[in-house]
């Protein structure tokens, strides 16, 4: 993922002179043209083309001049994106038919539908870790050693270990691996896992099929939303990953939600998944390296700082709210000053917590001098950036020589 960062920033070229001023008017109409490694096939069960992931993984370069097209002036219905609202999936334990999908359920959820069934919390915790941890992964009662035969007769009966199924394994040059997995319904999600030379290894998974936010650089919110997927759903996605691919690329210590779909959109499965995915019993990831990324829906926003003890990444993409409302509409409804006011209000209650702040740079449109200009932008800059972390008095880039003051 660094080594398209280092490309991605020596491709970068900024003009000497500052440009004076920016219009919407002139800003080209972008069009698809990810800079990523291409992939082979591998472990092919169909052939697909791949979804392209959602805004956070698209780098794109447009033409010098071309007028913006008519339905970015559309008028957008933002009410669906209220906190509460918007939801199109309950937040019941999804059912497969008459079986219950266990990955659909947190421990204390597990635990009591174990003990309705007749059986004690301890079968609870020895189901759990042969799901998630003891390098086992579990996907059928057949791999549940140790467990009492009238339980595992039980689950066969009444619980269902998989939500998604391998459709196809593409592999790029670099060692990165891109997975389509089928759903039930017969729709497809992809997943990503980065390997990387030091020892970290990352898995980007989905939130939704499709995207409601239609980001004008985003090739998934071209495909509108879909439906969200369940938290079962999203967690499998972590599961299969280390199941599959574990022995080829190392122990995977990462997980980013910067694949299809806005993740605080799917707030509720996003917050269980995410849960899960740190449990200490189960798949041990750390709070810390698990990361929700939003393009900025402010009530979640709130609600996830609250809730969850995980990262957050702020998918920027611009430093003006004239630029941003034509990159990402949701900024018509949510602008940089609220997004940035209340992400320095919620911080000023939690302790060494950082932000990240991503930013794709698009050329011609959000790659000059002017947009880093201290007058056109809500903090003072010291020099250029692409990736920057947000503290609550000082934003650090980890990737470049970056800093920038101005939030406290």
């Amino acid at each position: 993922m660094k080594s398209w960062m280092r490309r991605m920033a020596m491709a970068m070229v900024l003009p000497p002179n500052p440009i004076p001023s920016i219009s919407t008017q002139s800003l080209p109409l972008l069009h698809h043209n990810s800079i990523i490694p291409s992939f082979s096939s591998s472990r092919t069960t169909q052939t697909t083309p791949f979804l392209t992931s959602s805004h956070r993984r698209s780098f794109l370069s447009a033409p010098p001049c071309s007028a913006p097209s008519a339905s970015l002036s559309a008028d957008y219905n933002f009410s669906d994106f209220d906190e509460g609202e918007g939801d199109c999936v309950a937040n019941s334990i999804q059912c497969n038919g008459s079986k219950v999908l266990l990955k659909g359920m947190t421990y204390t959820q597990l635990e009591k539908w174990v003990q309705s069934h007749g059986y004690r919390p301890g079968q609870a915790m020895m189901l759990w870790k042969r799901m998630y941890g003891n390098d086992i992964w579990a996907h059928h009662t057949d791999e549940l050693e140790g467990l009492n035969k009238d339980f595992k007769k039980m689950l066969s009966e009444k619980a269902e270990f998989r939500a998604l199924s391998l459709k196809e394994i593409r592999t790029a040059a670099d060692g990165t691996r891109k997975i389509l997995f089928a759903l039930d319904d017969g729709m497809v999600i992809e997943t990503v896992v980065i390997p990387c030379d030091r020892g970290r290894t990352t898995v980007c998974v989905s939130s939704q099929v499709g995207c409601a936010m239609n980001c004008q650089f985003c090739y998934t919110g071209r495909m509108g939303l879909r439906r969200h997927l369940t938290a079962a759903e999203i967690v499998e996605q972590a599961v299969f990953a280390r199941r599959m691919l574990t022995s080829e690329v190392g122990s995977i210590t990462n997980v980013v939600f910067m694949g299809m779909g806005e993740p605080l959109h799917n707030i509720d499965n996003v917050i269980k998944a995410a849960d899960i995915m740190v449990d200490e019993q189960g798949l041990q990831f750390s709070p810390r390296k698990v990361t929700i990324s939003t393009s900025g829906l402010v009530p979640q926003l709130k609600r996830f700082l609250h809730e969850s003890k995980c990262a957050l990444a702020v998918s920027l993409n611009a430093t003006t709210d004239e630029v941003r409302n034509w990159i990402m509409p949701i900024n018509r409804k949510y602008k940089l000053d609220l997004l940035l006011g209340t992400l320095r209000e919620e911080l000023r209650s939690k302790r060494n917590y950082k932000i990240l702040f991503e930013y794709v740079m698009l050329e011609g449109i959000n790659d000059r001098l002017v947009c880093f200009h201290p007058a056109s932008v809500h903090c003072h800059i010291a020099c250029q950036t692409i990736f920057q972390t947000f503290s609550s008095d000082t934003l650090v880039c980890p990737h470049t020589a970056v800093s920038i003051h101005g939030f406290t």
